[in-house]
């Protein structure tokens, strides 16, 4: 008992701890040594232990090109105007009709002398117009009404039937600087406006009785001509009618635009994209995408099923779809769109937008140093290998495709890089 209490003493105690000092750094550097992703590994069995996978080749894709349908036109914001010519889309023309109404009414027209009047349009962006002379626009008064209330007016309408094309009721067309298109119209247009009376200013349905409305349709000048699109909704956008009276100088009363369309025509004869239109394979080397009503393209996983069918569960971390832009392509005249996205179709042909559009890692946007527009689409093919969505192609489209022309040429095939990384179990 003695012996016992005498080596537990104090000094005793502090040795055997400092004796025992090396063995423990010894054991913790020998298990710091193993990896510590295998730790536990042991403890499950083969068929449960997941492996993380990074691969960009095991989904392939075709494209084709194909012709849009008709848009509808009716009541937007931005309107595309003018008329373009270019060897790979060939030919564009975009033409406008609206009603319009005093913002103010007018009293005691029979003293007014009528100075001038000008229709402003705010531009919004200039696309492909390179010299302002290029396209030279002009201003119709319409014959027949337009009926927004029981009508949807598409992008194929035949806008010429609204209006008699005799002489057009401006004198000139000018461009100023990249923001603001200035149509001087006629004087006897402008007397026209004060010459039915008080009556016509009592109400908007008593002024359209009178004024229809008025139609805008460009002309090739010279080159390949040009686009502007133009921000209806904005407050410069208007008709001004200046005059004065005997008591008063410099008076101006001004008139909104209302209710509109727009008829847009394509015709690709002349372009390189009407050898890919007509071609009835699916394996177009290059993609046509194109604003408004313009040609639109779609890629296919061409060998999705064989994932479908092997005898695993997927679960998909990070999907990113890589897509290059064709070389010698104009970029200064006709610069590429800022963000392309995708809809697929549903069981009744409906264009759906993909999930993942709004996720904010979707990006979509173009990088101007590769050259490539970039997409995460890892919920979509997530629901493409669960059997949720059984359409197996991206349908391309432009943001903003209803209101501006921009359009882009895509590299297909092998071009088209998908990375994903997956769990497999």
């Amino acid at each position: 008992m003695n012996n016992i209490i005498r080596k537990l003493r104090p000094g005793n105690i502090i040795r055997l701890f400092l004796g025992l000092i090396p063995i423990l750094l010894l054991t913790i550097t020998f298990s710091c040594e193993e990896d510590p992703s295998e730790l536990g590994a042991d403890l499950l069995p083969p068929g449960d232990k997941i492996y993380i996978h990074v691969n960009d080749t095991l989904l392939t894709f075709t494209g084709t090109v194909h012709e849009n349908k008709p848009m509808n036109t009716t009541n937007l914001s931005h309107y595309t105007l003018g008329i373009q010519t270019d060897e790979y889309f060939g030919a564009f023309k975009g033409e406008y009709a609206c009603q319009f109404y005093p913002a103010s009414y007018i009293k005691d027209v029979a003293e007014i002398i009528v100075d001038s009047a000008v229709l402003f349009l705010d531009i919004d962006s200039i696309y492909g117009l390179t010299n302002n002379n290029d396209v030279y626009f002009n201003v119709y008064g319409l014959s027949n009404d337009i009926f927004i209330d029981s009508l949807y007016y598409y992008s194929d309408v035949d806008i010429n039937s609204f209006f008699t094309e005799e002489l057009p009721i401006n004198t000139n067309s000018i461009i100023s600087g990249d923001t603001l298109l200035r149509l001087p119209l006629s004087l006897s247009f402008a007397n026209s406006l004060i010459s039915h009376g008080d009556d016509i200013y009592d109400s908007d349905t008593a002024f359209r009785e009178v004024f229809k409305g008025l139609s805008i349709s460009p002309q090739l000048i010279n080159s390949t001509g040009g686009l502007i699109t133009v921000n209806i909704n904005s407050a410069v956008t208007r008709i001004a009618l200046y005059y004065h009276t005997l008591e008063e100088d410099s008076i101006i009363s001004t008139y909104n635009l209302s209710n509109r369309f727009a008829k847009y025509t394509n015709d690709y004869q002349a372009g390189l994209v009407n050898n890919f239109i007509t071609n009835t394979e699916e394996n177009d080397d290059l993609l046509f995408v194109q604003g408004l009503n313009g040609v639109r393209s779609k890629i296919k996983f061409t060998n999705i099923n064989e994932w479908k069918d092997q005898d695993s569960s997927y679960s998909i971390l990070n999907a990113e779809l890589s897509i290059p832009i064709a070389d010698n392509y104009d970029f200064d005249a006709f610069p590429p769109p800022n963000k392309v996205f995708f809809y697929f179709s549903d069981a009744d042909s409906t264009l759906i937008e993909i999930e993942d559009y709004s996720v904010n890692n979707f990006n979509g946007s173009y990088d101007i140093t590769s050259k490539k527009y970039k997409f995460n689409i890892s919920k979509h093919l997530m629901n493409m290998l669960s059997n949720n969505i059984e359409d197996s192609c991206l349908n391309f489209a432009i943001y903003n495709k209803s209101f501006f022309p921009n359009r882009v040429i895509l590299k297909s095939g092998e071009n088209i890089k998908l990375s994903v990384t997956y769990t497999k179990h």
